[in-house]
Formats: C-alpha cells, structure tokens, sequence
C-alpha cells in the first residue's frame, strides 16, 4: 500500500488503527485536519489522539498540566466519527515513549494494523526514539509533511534503517498541505496578548481563558 495521495484501495471495511500523539499544547487546526484526512485516506477504523505524559523531548520546555491538555484535545476533536481522544500517556508514571504505547495498542488489538503518524520535522529524530527498529516493527510509520521540513532523498538517505524500511517510509507520506503553525507561536501569540487565534477552535480559546493557560 502507498499512501502517496492515499488512493489505493483498501478493505470494504477498514480495521486499522491510526496513532497521532503530541503534546497538544495547545491542539490547533492542523491537527484537527490531519485527523480527518488520516481518516480518510489511511485504512482505519478509528484513529487514537494521545497526549504526550511526561514527553521525553520535551523536557525543560514546561507543558501544561496533563489534565489541561486532556481537556483542551477533546475539545478539539470534538464531533469528528472515528477519533478517540486516548489518555493513556498521561496515565503512565514515567518518561512516555511511543515504544510502549504501540506495543500496549498492539496487544490490546491483535490482528489490527497500526499506523503512527509522525511529523517530517521529527521523521529525522526517529532514530534517537527509544527503540526505533521496535517503533518499525509494530507499525506503518505514516509522515505528514511540515513547512521548513521536506521528505526527500536526503533525508530518508540519512536514516540509519534498513533499505526494505527506508522504502517503506517513503511510500507512506501523506500528501496534504504542509503544516505551518507551530503550538509554541500560538503559546507566545496569546502571552502577548492575542486572543483571537484564528488557528485554535473557540472552545479551546475559552478553555485557555478560563484556566489561566499561557499566562
């Protein structure tokens, strides 16, 4: 299967499972269009929204308390057939690797295929995730492209995988608009001020409001 437009025919009934993780911090726009095209054109069922627990790159950088993203995400995908917002990151003690999440997804749905979702500006730090020949192994890694961060011969060229596995990687970008809004903008846009964030769904601009985030 390519997921190059996503075109090639599937399933009459999709049984796969799409993953998109993050720190949610705040959810915006772009993740709400991903889910819908993952949706459409990957062959899933459903597809699970996981914030980040205790991200193990984010350290230093402060994130919202788990709860506040957790909130902010439902509120986000809200009303779109096939999406579950997943706590189970934030129900882990620990650093969140997104080894463990598959291989619990995986065992807890035997038999239905995984398709991980990961941003082109971080397909290049695959290789520095705990266990990425694990990460391979249970899932299609599925690339979503980001402004700035091209996936090209160069870049796939540079991974320290398997040519079987480079292959595969390149067979499976979606091929949608780059994403160009960054989380940590809209976090510094409303620190100073903007509260007319075209990008964030009104419920999370009031969520944000009313909670004190961003202050």
């Amino acid at each position: 299967m390519t997921t190059q437009g996503c075109g090639v025919p599937g399933p009459a009934e999709p049984t796969g499972i799409g993953v998109l993780g993050g720190a949610f911090d705040p959810p915006h726009a772009s993740h709400r269009r991903l889910a819908v095209e993952a949706l459409q054109r990957l062959p899933i069922r459903e597809l699970r929204v996981i914030p980040a627990g205790d991200h193990p790159h984010k350290r230093g950088n402060r994130l919202s308390p788990a709860a506040d993203r957790l909130a902010m995400c439902r509120l986000a995908f809200a009303g779109l057939p096939g999406v579950v917002v997943d706590d189970r990151e934030l129900r882990r003690a620990g650093p969140s690797f997104t080894v463990d999440t598959l291989a619990a997804l995986a065992a807890e749905q035997p038999g239905r295929a995984l398709y991980f979702l990961i941003g082109s500006d971080n397909l290049p730090l695959l290789p520095t995730w705990r266990a990425p020949e694990r990460i391979l192994e249970l899932c299609t890694v599925v690339t979503w492209p980001r402004a700035g961060h091209p996936i090209d011969d160069a870049v796939l060229g540079s991974l320290p995988v398997s040519a079987a596995a480079r292959e595969r990687l390149r067979a499976h970008v979606l091929t949608v608009p780059a994403d160009d809004i960054a989380a940590s903008d809209l976090r510094t846009r409303w620190r100073g001020g903007d509260r007319d964030l075209p990008e964030v769904a009104p419920a999370v601009r009031d969520y944000i409001a009313a909670h004190g985030l961003y202050r």
